[in-house]
């Protein structure tokens, strides 16, 4: 197979998915094959940061065996593989820092996404995206936001059970400095007399970092700047949200919030510091049982309906109800599976990936559960 681009072969833009976005997940669920789907883990500092383009040299490799034994048409495959060879080399993509990547190549198509949570490597080739590993990202069951926030820097996280890690801000602003005008912060900076100079009192303004100076009109305008693209980008989702900052900002933010699922406690202090294994840790300790909870309901909700008709763990069922519109809620089991779990066979994650995206397609949704309620890796609640 000449896995080569032919000469003039025209490449085709990249798209940059938001893959917190349940709207990037209908996206790719809507493309159909050949699609190749390279996940890979990638440095964020230390000795390993410049490995990712030789990481993705190895997978697309490994594409290129995975697409001549799936008959792939030479000529379509060369342009599948020159799209992601078209990576390799651009040193602006690789310094944009994350985790994880996630790379979706189909004709026409090439999609992309900077993951929070490192993934584990690897390179599907199928008639459709392998979507699992984006799960966790879209879905609230067992994952929380931590919202850093100081004046002088603003953070975003995203928390599972095992980690968090930072993401990208995007139109969150990075500061009080960056939400509101110079000319603002200075009107709202308090002064205070600092003594006779030439026969006159001065007046010194203040707002340099000290978070007592700011009164609450400008944190009030500071925090809607933070909860607008916040809550716009990530409401729909229901995470719950933990601040990070000084005590007193926490009954200001939640007065302006509109974000559905701020948690009523904060991780106190200054943030700006902390690193993201620290957040993690204070933050998990607020909302682990809210999670559980959640996932409790859920568990309930399939063993009610059990027995009923209204309840598929069999892959080839799963698929056909996704199909027929019939799937209300599919659970899917952590990826990969926890130590100790038996392996599916190598069909079932076909399966199950097709039946995620026709769950999308008509309207269903897709939740990660630690524990799922029947064997296997996947369930479901069926609408009829």
């Amino acid at each position: 197979m000449n896995t080569q681009p032919s000469t003039g072969t025209a490449s085709t833009p990249w798209d940059d998915l938001d893959p917190g976005s349940a709207e990037s997940l209908q996206r790719l669920s809507e493309t159909d094959g050949p699609c190749v789907s390279v996940y890979l883990p990638t440095s964020v500092q230390g000795p390993d940061v410049r490995l990712g383009p030789s990481r993705l040299r190895t997978l697309v490799r490994q594409a290129a065996r995975d697409l001549s034994e799936a008959g792939v048409e030479d000529r379509v495959a060369a342009e599948l593989l020159a799209q992601l060879r078209d990576l390799e080399g651009d040193d602006d993509f690789w310094q944009g820092r994350a985790p994880g990547l996630g790379l979706f190549v189909a004709p026409g198509v090439a999609m992309r996404a900077r993951l929070p949570v490192a993934p584990d490597e690897q390179v599907v080739v199928g008639t459709a995206f392998r979507l699992h590993p984006l799960i966790p990202l879209v879905t609230p069951s067992g994952g929380f936001l931590v919202l850093a926030l100081s004046q002088n820097r603003v953070r975003l996280l995203h928390g599972t059970r095992e980690a968090a890690s930072e993401l990208e801000l995007g139109q969150i602003p990075s500061s009080m400095r960056a939400a509101i005008p110079q000319e603002e912060t200075e009107r709202h900076g308090q002064s205070h007399s600092s003594g006779l100079t030439g026969g006159r009192r001065e007046q010194q303004v203040h707002g340099q970092g000290n978070e007592a100076d700011y009164d609450k009109a400008a944190l009030e305008r500071f925090f809607r700047a933070v909860d607008e693209p916040l809550t716009q980008r990530f409401g729909r989702r229901g995470e719950p949200l933990v601040l990070a900052c000084v005590g007193y900002y926490l009954p200001i933010y939640r007065q302006v919030s509109r974000y559905p699922a701020l948690v009523h406690r904060a991780v106190e202090g200054n943030p700006e510091h902390r690193s993201a294994a620290d957040l993690h840790a204070a933050a998990w300790d607020l909302v682990a049982s809210d999670i559980a909870a959640r996932e409790q309901v859920l568990q309930d909700r399939f063993r009610e309906a059990d027995g009923t008709g209204l309840t598929a763990s069999d892959p080839e069922q799963l698929l056909t109800a996704a199909r027929d519109g019939r799937v209300d809620t599919l659970f899917i089991a952590p990826d990969p599976a926890p130590n100790g779990s038996p392996p599916a066979p190598p069909d079932h994650d076909g399966l199950i990936d097709s039946a995620v995206r026709e769950t999308l397609r008509h309207g269903g949704r897709c939740v990660p559960l630690a524990v799922l309620p029947a064997p296997g890796r996947a369930a479901a609640l069926l609408r009829y």
